[in-house]
């Protein structure tokens, strides 16, 4: 009986080692499965970097059309994650074509005491420069309202400084009060955003954010939504990006525009222009104008020319630009945000 019962027990032991070595071989390798799909992965993209080195212009443009559509509708999609972005926005900085048009920058850039690029804009009305330490504001007083501000960022480490967010009378224009930028679901909110201007100019930044010349009327959902996502991608990731913008921004007015009975008038939308400088001295822009009506949070759907902001916006920008290389740049539609 002894012997028959470790026989019985010897059975049992070697059954249980063959099913778990079965178990064992049936069980999915990942590591096996992770290589092969990295070495099939390094291939295609061997391939694909040898066709594109060795094809024609026509069809490594084409290829690079493909390829920024593929990355751009991934990076550009408000269910990205933020840690993710900048990969992605590495990829789509790497392609040539990525930059858009780029036309003859000369000398511009290297005046260090102004955020405007070749020159001071020219207006089609009246204009006092209010002249703070980070950023110009072009105050339009007929209108009680700023025409332009613009600000000057870049990468270098981001500087801290307290702010409570409340609104400043500037002693410069002390008839705009929250009181006249207000009316039912109006209210005053900043267009240069606080964040920028502190990161870029610590203790100062702050200061010049509170100043009532910096706000203007939008609705609460408006300034939460489309207007907090603008701001995030020109003034946070565009200067991480590209080393240095020159952000130009600002309220504009059809000639129907509703008005205050203080003479303020509601804004019909707000623009922004983005400005960089290419490693290589050229220069390139991209112009969003965005109504204060607007509802979807995809920045594409705004992209405009500089000429339609212009018109609106009452102003000529870029003054000291020759004529065809400001037409050029001004008439251009980027087809996509950077």
């Amino acid at each position: 009986m002894a012997n028959r019962s470790a026989k019985n027990k010897t059975k049992k032991k070697r059954s249980a080692q063959g099913k778990a070595t079965s178990k064992s071989r049936n069980r999915p390798n990942h590591s096996h499965w992770l290589r092969k799909l990295l070495v099939r992965l390094s291939i295609a993209i061997l391939a694909i970097g040898g066709i594109y080195y060795f094809s024609s212009f026509e069809i490594r443009a084409k290829m690079e059309r493909v390829a920024l559509s593929a990355i751009n509708s991934s990076r550009t999609h408000g269910a990205m994650p933020a840690l993710v972005a900048p990969i992605f926005d590495s990829l789509y900085d790497a392609i040539p074509s990525s930059g858009g048009m780029v036309v003859e920058g000369g000398e511009l850039g290297r005046d260090l005491e102004t955020p405007f690029l070749a020159g001071m804009p020219n207006s089609r009305m009246p204009i006092r420069p209010l002249l703070q330490p980070s950023y110009i504001n072009l105050f339009n007083e007929r209108s009680q309202q700023t025409a332009c501000i613009a600000i000057r960022l870049d990468d270098t480490k981001r500087k801290k400084a307290d702010t409570d967010g409340s609104l400043q009378i500037d002693a410069r224009i002390p008839r705009l009060s929250p009181q006249t930028m207000t009316i039912g679901e109006w209210l005053p909110q900043p267009i240069a955003p606080a964040k920028a201007l502190i990161g870029q100019h610590g203790e100062r930044g702050a200061i010049d954010a509170k100043l009532a010349t910096n706000y203007a009327p939008m609705t609460e959902a408006y300034a939460d939504g489309v207007w907090k996502k603008v701001m995030h991608e020109f003034t946070q990731r565009y200067p991480k990006r590209f080393g240095e913008v020159w952000v130009y921004l600002g309220p504009a007015y059809l000639p129907e525009s509703s008005n205050f009975g203080s003479a303020i008038s509601l804004p019909d939308a707000f623009y922004i222009i983005a400005f960089d400088l290419t490693d290589e001295g050229g220069l390139r822009a991209l112009a969003l104008l965005i109504p204060t009506d607007a509802e979807s949070k995809n920045l594409n759907d705004y992209l405009s020319s500089i000429a339609e902001i212009e018109k609106l916006a009452g102003l000529q920008f870029l003054p000291e630009l020759d004529f065809s290389i400001r037409d050029t740049i001004g008439d251009y539609v980027s087809p996509t945000v950077w």
